[in-house]
């Protein structure tokens, strides 16, 4: 089982997404904690999206 380069991607903004909460001001943390969240919903969605991709090559052969 191989997971591609976009989940790894989007997983990696989730990331810096949030290290860089505590270094925000106080009235924008909710952008930080929102874009966490979409690239979280993104890297999930890709997972998903190349795991039944894997599994549909594989019974086909």
């Amino acid at each position: 089982m191989r997971i591609g380069r976009r989940p790894l991607f989007f997983f990696g903004c989730g990331a810096v997404n949030l290290l860089l909460y505590p270094l925000t001001p106080a009235e924008f943390r909710w952008v930080n904690l929102s874009m966490a969240g979409l690239a979280a919903f993104w890297a999930v969605l890709l997972t998903v999206e190349e795991l039944s991709k894997g599994r549909r090559t594989k019974h086909r052969h």
